[in-house]
């Protein structure tokens, strides 16, 4: 298969993926069918792999099998005597032998079905990674817009959301913050990270549109940049403002970095050290132009309510504690809202349930034990080394961190998305799976290191 028709294969599956996998939730009706059309991608995938397209992305198609093989192991029945010494089990163990159940077999996993799901889902970032394997420079080049045209679409779906409030037509998902902005996404939250992730795309975009004086490119770019921030402005999310700023000082930082590689064209850099100054005292008018018209509900929320009184900071105790608890072998990926449910307090019960962590990192403890944990860290070493790699390779060819470079795209995302999933559970949900996928995909690449 030529790289162009991969490419397009990949646009075709990525639209499916934003179209269809916006929320997390085990139930969704559109997760059965994603699944099975991802299936049909990774078979496509597979057939046309070839040695020397797979080699470089063997590490994060190794990790997600190695993760994949513990969803099983935890799937696995044990004998009575070995999974009821397992911590949290006694009560099961009570339960079973209340009903006369006698000593069953039981697997790791408090939630055989959750498990599986939580296995099922790993097709969709098989899939994108390796179709991303048959792409070359001018593959990418599509991919990267790919990512900046699907946070576009969501920016003004969910700019539609909030103009036409009561309009449910408009949400994609029935369970959905239908206050807010959710664009193509079914949580606000998930929404704000993706605008932010769509946003350094653009960046990349607009830098590759300046370096070929491609004027007309430029200002579809810069209209989408806006488009952008005035959504994640617009948007219920107070971690989707604070990666703004982070946002921001990424665009600043590359404006002056930028500057300084420029030899011997003086005006060129106080042009765009003046651009970068402008951009941020442009975001700080912007940000408080809408504080004093009371126009940002994520400002709103951030000022009138105490994140004490928040319900992911009063569980925390109880979450951590459940981690210490389980850290060994886990709980069963996708099977913490049973885990937590042995352990919550009367207190809390109520309508309102707590279904996810709201701190990944932490939940894939709970859910993961030490084999998670351990995958988890061999992804972050990695992505540690390619950081070192891309820094030093930078400074060695005279452009120092290499601006252009998309590994830094790969490796911003994968921050940002590990900064978010401190707070909240965004790769749980297929769309940001993808995401992610692309970022590690952009670290794996061994083309040309020029996005132009």
């Amino acid at each position: 298969m030529t790289s162009d028709r991969a490419a397009w294969l990949f646009v075709v599956f990525a639209a499916l993926v934003f179209l269809m996998g916006g929320g997390s939730r085990f139930d969704i009706e559109s997760l059965a069918p994603l699944r099975a059309l991802a299936s049909v991608f990774l078979a496509i995938g597979i057939w046309y792999q070839t040695a020397d397209t797979f080699r470089p992305f063997r590490w994060p198609v190794g990790l997600l099998l190695a993760l994949a093989v513990w969803m099983g192991v935890q799937l696995i029945p044990l004998p009575h005597s070995v999974w009821s010494a397992l911590a949290g089990r006694d009560v099961i163990a009570e339960a079973d032998a209340a009903a006369g159940l006698g000593a069953i077999s039981r697997p790791i996993t408090l939630s055989p079905l959750r498990t599986m799901n939580s296995l099922a889902s790993l097709v969709v970032p098989l899939a994108t990674l390796l179709l991303l394997a048959l792409l070359d420079k001018d593959g990418w080049a599509k991919v990267r817009k790919v990512i900046f045209v699907a946070g576009i679409a969501s920016a003004l779906l969910g700019i539609a959301q909030l103009a036409l409030r009561g309009s449910s037509g408009l949400y994609l998902y029935e369970i959905t913050n239908a206050d807010s902005a959710v664009g193509l996404f079914s949580n606000r939250n998930h929404n704000a990270l993706f605008l932010n992730i769509a946003l350094l795309f653009g960046v990349f975009e607009l830098e590759r549109a300046y370096e070929r004086k491609a004027k007309g490119a430029l200002g579809l770019v810069l209209v989408g940049l806006a488009i952008l921030a005035v959504s994640i402005l617009l948007n219920a999310s107070r971690a989707g403002l604070i990666l703004l700023a982070l946002t921001g000082l990424v665009v600043v930082v590359r404006l002056v970095v930028r500057a300084r590689a420029v030899p011997g064209k003086a005006k060129s850099r106080r042009g765009l050290v003046v651009a970068a100054a402008m951009l941020g005292l442009a975001a700080l008018a912007v940000m408080a132009l809408f504080a004093m018209a009371d126009s940002i509900p994520a400002l709103n929320r951030l000022f009138a309510q105490s994140l004490d009184d928040e319900q992911r900071i009063e569980t925390l105790p109880t979450v951590l504690a459940l981690a210490r608890a389980n850290m060994v072998l886990g709980v069963g990926f996708g099977a913490f809202e049973q885990a937590f449910r042995a352990v919550e307090p009367w207190d809390w019960l109520s309508p309102h349930y707590l279904n996810q962590a709201h701190n990944d990192w932490l939940q894939i403890v709970i859910e993961g034990g030490l084999p998670g944990v351990a995958i988890a860290l061999v992804a972050a070493v990695l992505a540690g080394a390619v950081a070192v790699r891309t820094w030093r390779e930078g400074r060695a060819d005279g452009r120092f961190a290499a601006v252009t470079d998309p590994r830094w795209l790969g490796l911003l995302t994968l921050l940002m998305i590990a900064l978010h999933s401190a707070v909240d559970y965004p790769l749980r949900t297929p769309s940001i799976m993808l995401t992610a996928a692309v970022a590690a995909g952009l670290l794996a690449y061994r083309g040309p290191r020029r996005t132009g």
